[in-house]
């Protein structure tokens, strides 16, 4: 049986100084995981890295594996802000929307890869946890919401593998293709045909 990780916050802060305590703490885990990855991560380095002493870095941070999981929600939480719109504007055909989304995803993604492999190779025991699945549920629910949505008239009898499907694959791709730094109109055209792939079989 796994010993059950704390990854919640000891204390908010709600202070400007304290704020800035926590924001450099993260902008130092952050430089320190792009640069040494997972093998150089350690509480004490981060907190000489963001310039504070390790009794304020265990004030708001029980571990190192707290920091990451607060590191992780704020990222996603910047993707959804990007990716909502998208997925809940109504009055557009849902092809438009899919390439739209398909796009934005892959630009999210390509913009998170240094620090999202660091993350899979230093947190990969965050992804079992309660706190890890309530924060990507509201995506995945609003996305799933979405394909289905596109999808349903195509093959109603297969309607849920299908959209586990598409999701399955754009997000699988996207890693793939970003993990591999394709950027810019490389980056345009991939999700442009993958978008084109999945319209025309589904005939969305």
């Amino acid at each position: 049986m796994k010993h059950k990780i704390d990854i919640s916050l000891k204390k908010q802060a709600r202070q400007k100084r304290s704020i800035a305590t926590v924001a450099a703490i993260c902008e130092a885990a952050t430089y320190i995981l792009k640069q040494d990855g997972a093998g150089g991560f350690t509480a004490n380095k981060v907190a000489e890295k963001a310039g504070v002493n390790i009794a304020s870095f265990y004030q708001y941070f029980p571990n190192k594996e707290a920091l990451l999981f607060y590191i992780a929600q704020m990222t996603w939480e910047k993707q959804l802000a990007k990716l909502t719109p998208i997925l809940t504007q109504h009055g557009r055909d849902p092809a438009s929307k899919l390439r739209d989304f398909t796009r934005e995803f892959f630009m999210v993604e390509a913009a998170e890869a240094d620090l999202r492999q660091a993350l899979r190779g230093a947190s990969i025991d965050l992804r079992d946890t309660p706190e890890f699945q309530e924060l990507i549920s509201t995506g995945a629910r609003l996305t799933k919401a979405f394909i289905k949505e596109a999808v349903q008239a195509h093959d109603a009898d297969n309607l849920d593998f299908n959209v586990n499907f598409i999701v399955l694959l754009v997000t699988s791709f996207a890693e793939r293709t970003t993990d591999e730094r394709t950027s810019g109109a490389n980056l345009v055209r991939q999700a442009d045909l993958l978008s084109d792939m999945l319209i025309a079989y589904f005939r969305i």
